[in-house]
């Protein structure tokens, strides 16, 4: 698999690339490279879903596209009302990250602190997996929805929607989370996005746009 660094080092270099290519007019191929890019300063909006919720239960959020991922994952754990009791990982494109100081006996995860979101989801619509409790596997879908750039004197990360309320810790996976609402009957929708915006202050900065 390749690097999410392999690209061209200087914009000479990007124009051979696509002058190289065949097919696609230069305009055409120009627009899909630099749609490619991440924004200096910008953001990524993502749409948080917690897999296998029956009604679905979701975030969205707009999150720095340079955020390292130990720090989304703080992001998710105030999105999603959990308490960080547990081990967690990210699934992406690009392999497996974590905290390296979570001894699970898996070498293979890299260390989170290392990789920004804009590296693990580079374009719109790319997905990455958020896995929370490896025994309550709690899966959380990230989906991005847009990438733009930061607006002038807005702090981020912040949410901007969501739907339902959050499991309780060690409730016992999405399974016996389902047959528990469906049994007791779905209780009101409490989620405010004002209250995950409120939680996420002690993360949040004013992002200087890009020029």
């Amino acid at each position: 698999m390749a690097s999410v660094t392999d690209k061209p080092d200087s914009f000479e270099a990007l124009l051979q690339s696509l002058l190289a290519r065949q097919g696609d007019t230069f305009d055409e191929r120009l627009r899909q490279e630099l749609a490619k890019e991440t924004f200096v300063g910008g953001r990524r909006v993502v749409k948080v879903n917690l897999h296998g919720a029956k009604p679905p239960i979701w975030r969205r959020l707009e999150i720095p596209s340079a955020m390292t991922l130990d720090l989304v994952h703080e992001v998710l754990q105030a999105a999603f009302d959990w308490d960080d009791y547990h081990l967690h990982s990210f699934e992406t494109v690009c392999g497996e990250y974590g905290d390296p100081a979570q001894d699970d006996d898996w070498p293979e995860r890299g260390d989170e602190s290392a990789v920004a979101l804009a590296q693990v989801a580079a374009t719109e619509k790319a997905k990455v997996v958020y896995v929370y409790d490896f025994g309550d596997d709690w899966r959380h879908d990230i989906v991005v929805e847009k990438i733009l750039p930061a607006e002038p004197g807005v702090a981020y990360p912040r949410c901007a929607g969501g739907r339902g309320d959050t499991p309780a810790e060690d409730s016992g996976g999405i399974w016996a989370f389902n047959e528990e609402r469906a049994q007791d009957g779905v209780p009101g929708d409490g989620f405010d996005p004002a209250d995950v915006t409120r939680a996420l202050a002690d993360l949040a900065e004013v992002v200087i746009p890009a020029r």
